[in-house]
Parts: C-alpha cells; structure tokens; sequence
C-alpha cells in the first residue's frame, strides 16, 4: 500500500501523487478503501479515484534518483519495436504502453523517431497513432525521470541527451 505523499506510475496516465484515502465515491456499500490520485504534472482536475487493490492497472513507485540515472544510461541499449503488419502497430503500442516501464516508453519514443525519418525520406505523413503514442511515451517517461530527478519536466529531455552524450564520451 502507498502512504500519503508517495508518487506513483498510475498505468499509462503517468505520475501521481497519492493524495489520501477515500471510501468509493460512487457506491456507498462498496467496503474497498481507494487511493485518490492528483497528476504530478499535467491539469489539476484529473483527479483519479481508484482501490488500492486494483488489478487490472499497473501502480508503482517511481524510480529513485539511483535507478534514473541508471535507466538513462541504458537508454541507448533499449531497442525498437518490431511488428509484423503495419495494422498490428496501434495494438502493439497499446501493449507496450501497459507494462509502464520506462525501457517501453523509450522502445516506443525510438520506434516513431526511426519511422518519422523513413516517412520524411519518402515524403510521406507519419500516422497519427505514431504521434499519438510517442506523446503519451514522452509524458510517461520524462514526468517519472522529472519526479524521480527532481528537475523540470521541460528539462528532461536535454537533460537525458547530456547524460548520455556524457557516458559515450568516457
């Protein structure tokens, strides 16, 4: 169970903080206690009420500062994302959305960046589910790495290429 104050990876909604404890607050016989959730980055009012015991959709810690820097150092072993018919992709992002593991952002993050290069040479438009989820991949990735780095979500991004330029060069 979380504590009060503790930032969690809610699915693939991102990062939260555990604001309090609540009873459901649409069924009144429902027993279950619920964490109520308030985003560490984003619109105040995507508040989520969801029970502790919830199953169906990943919550966990945050990385710490330690496993952060260590994740990013890793990001350039972190391959792409093979799919075998081009109408499979959305379903295969959608899966690899689900685990919210930081290496499955980045595998998503790279797949559009290398498809967006081969449409650019083709003259061709990216589909839109590609920008789609690069998006939810990025807000995902870089609010955990802003969380658990304590920098500003703006920041992360140059932050992960200066990391990683820093250990290539060593």
């Amino acid at each position: 169970m979380f504590a009060i104050g503790d930032k969690i990876v809610y699915g693939s909604e991102g990062v939260y903080v555990v604001s309090e404890y609540a009873c459901s607050p649409i069924d009144k016989n429902d027993k279950r206690q619920f964490y109520i959730l308030k985003p560490a980055h984003g619109p105040e009012g995507n508040v989520i009420y969801t029970p502790v015991d919830n199953e169906r959709v990943v919550m966990r810690p945050i990385m710490t500062r330690e496993e952060a820097l260590a994740f990013i150092e890793q990001i350039p072993d972190v391959g792409i994302i093979e799919v075998d018919r081009e109408k499979n992709r959305r379903e295969k992002y959608r899966e690899t959305m689900h685990d919210a593991r930081g290496a499955q952002y980045v595998s998503i993050i790279k797949t559009v960046y290398q498809r967006r290069e081969e449409f650019i040479k083709q003259k061709k438009r990216l589909p839109e589910s590609d920008t789609e989820y690069e998006r939810k991949a990025k807000f995902c990735l870089y609010g955990e790495l802003s969380s658990s780095l304590d920098i500003p979500l703006a920041e992360v991004e140059g932050f992960i290429t200066e990391r990683i330029c820093s250990v290539e060069n060593q």
